[in-house]
């Protein structure tokens, strides 16, 4: 079965303590060692490059986007 990563995952490991950080992080960590089949769209790249642009936080969002990809 294929998983569909949006974009809050993605964003919650990224970002600062929250109830779904370490959560986030262990689910990328597994999606990365193969141990769960995982997808994710350009909508969703484009939708982090937009959160953290209107946050003013354009490098933040460019390094979670490069590592979505």
């Amino acid at each position: 079965m294929m998983v569909f990563v949006d974009s809050n995952v993605f964003m919650y490991a990224a970002g600062e303590e929250h109830a779904h950080k370490i959560r986030s992080v262990r689910f990328l960590h597994r999606a990365a060692a193969g141990e769960i089949e995982a997808c994710t769209s350009v909508e969703v790249l484009q939708e982090i490059l937009h959160r953290y642009r209107s946050l003013g936080k354009w490098e933040q969002g460019r390094s979670v986007f490069l590592l979505a990809k």
